[in-house]
């Protein structure tokens, strides 16, 4: 578009487009309770004493879970362990690691993770 002046012409930069909002006001992202599960699940097999994780494909066997409430979830991981392992220490390590994990990827504040260790045996994988 230009304008007139006395001079001559002068050119009007064209009109910008209004600047989006943030991101975080565009949409929100949900997380489901199943992703965490299965989040949870691969990283508590990649602690080296951890043997088994419990999806609970099957009707009899605990499953593991997750329940995503807002910004929160709560955990629960059913796991075999190698023998001999020290329970706590493993726990405390999977506990660690998972959360961390899990916070990484959703950006999830994990506030309780519970582990249920359902098996002892065989050399770690």
């Amino acid at each position: 578009m230009t304008t007139g002046t006395a001079t001559g012409t002068a050119a009007v930069p064209a009109q910008r487009p209004a600047p989006q909002p943030p991101p975080e006001l565009r949409g929100r992202t949900q997380v489901a309770g199943r992703v965490v599960s299965k989040i949870a699940c691969c990283a508590a097999a990649e602690v080296p004493e951890v043997r088994e994780v419990h999806l609970g494909n099957l009707p009899w066997t605990r499953s593991s879970s997750a329940e995503v409430r807002g910004d929160q979830a709560a955990v629960r991981l059913t796991v075999s362990l190698a023998y001999p392992s020290p329970l706590r220490a493993v726990a405390a390590r999977l506990r660690e690691h998972v959360i961390d994990r899990v916070a990484t990827q959703t950006g999830l504040n994990v506030t309780r993770l519970d582990v249920t260790v359902t098996d002892l045996g065989g050399e770690p994988p």
